[in-house]
């Protein structure tokens, strides 16, 4: 059995700072059953030179003198338990993938030294993308008219709870923030520019769920308010904003969420040089109006794949294919594979193919 890492690794890499504080203790201890519930789950993650005593503090430091803080832990705790009998039992020893991840998550909430994972985080050295589109480029007048078919790709993304049970013990508020990076490392001739950054803030109320839906269960609800810019100015200022709802669903090792989102209106401006003006109004004729993601795990393996679509004849979108694999305790191999509209927001317009091969830090589960 292996338990998923995620946000609880990342406490536990912290740990010594708090193994190692000889003040006085300011918050209660956990009670002999969460100590054990944490602790059988803290040993399956923790590095090797963590002792017994540094596992116990880690334990320690997620009780709080909120007490509403201390019966979520005590909830996630016990769920985390559950749930690790119930893989017990489950021969494939793939079930209830998500409703651990948020279980963990929950586990840190109380812990103000973590960013939690949001979406993927990844590094692609070798991310190679045929037919490029150099012309707003050209029009823009940058050395980035020419351009290297191989760069670096990277997305890094986080989120952080700002008010939990907002309605009784569910509805958490979070921000969050994703980056989203192209970047013509080896292009040394024009000392090797970032090509494209994508900046998304978001807005999220998130909801727990339990609900079962045509054998599926639907484990979360969420709605987002959510901006997308490249952070350029003039000819190369690609941005929009959209409100969107996120349900996502699993059933033992496969997941998928559904994605649909509304484009909040902008004001056309006084014409195409007007900055107030709206950058990309035919966004969504490309990008489309939805996204569905889905997830299958096998044996450590994950397989990836996103579907965006506008729903019109002319069936513009995108499809990503990702796989990703065991490669040491703290990272995992990902190749991920994009034909489509949308792969940033510069190219919202112009068909890419693209194929990366690299690592991620995070992952779906």
């Amino acid at each position: 059995m292996r338990l998923p890492r995620l946000s609880l690794w990342l406490f536990l890499f912290c740990a010594p700072l708090y193994a190692n504080d000889t003040s006085e203790p300011t918050r209660a201890e956990l009670s002999d059953e969460e100590m054990d519930q944490c602790l059988r789950i803290a040993v399956t993650v923790a590095g090797r030179d963590m002792s017994i005593n540094g596992l116990r503090d880690v334990c320690n430091t997620l009780a709080r003198e909120d007490s509403s803080q201390r019966d979520a832990i005590s909830q996630a705790l016990a769920a985390m338990s559950n749930d690790t009998a119930d893989q017990e039992n489950d021969p494939s020893g793939n079930s209830r993938l998500l409703e651990r991840r948020l279980n963990m998550e929950a586990l840190n909430r109380a812990n103000r030294f973590l960013l939690t994972p949001h979406k993927r985080n990844y590094l692609l050295p070798v991310s190679y993308q045929e037919e490029r589109n150099t012309a707003p480029y050209a029009e823009a007048g940058t050395s980035l008219a020419s351009q290297q078919s191989t760069e670096v790709e990277f997305q890094l993304s986080v989120k952080i709870l700002i008010r939990e049970g907002i309605f009784g013990d569910n509805g958490h508020l979070y921000m969050a923030y994703t980056n989203h990076s192209l970047w013509q490392a080896y292009y040394r001739e024009i000392s090797r520019p970032f090509r494209e950054t994508n900046h998304q803030p978001e807005l999220i109320l998130s909801f727990v769920n339990d609900w079962n839906i045509f054998g599926f269960r639907n484990v979360l609800n969420e709605v987002m308010i959510t901006h997308q810019s490249n952070g350029q100015s003039g000819d190369l200022s690609r941005s929009w904003d959209r409100i969107m709802v996120n349900s996502v669903f699993e059933r033992g090792p496969f997941a998928f969420s559904f994605n649909p989102w509304y484009r909040i209106p902008e004001s056309e401006g006084d014409g195409p040089d007007d900055p107030t003006g709206d950058d990309n109004p035919d966004i969504h004729k490309y990008m489309g109006n939805f996204e569905l993601s889905a997830a299958w795990h096998r044996k450590d393996n994950i397989v990836s794949l996103m579907l965006r679509n506008n729903l019109r004849s002319n069936n513009r979108g995108a499809v990503e294919l990702g796989y990703s694999f065991p490669v040491s305790s703290t990272v995992r191999g990902y190749l991920k594979v994009f034909s489509g509209y949308g792969h940033s927001l510069i190219d919202y317009d112009h068909h890419t193919n693209a194929v990366g091969l690299g690592i991620t830090f995070t992952d779906l589960f």
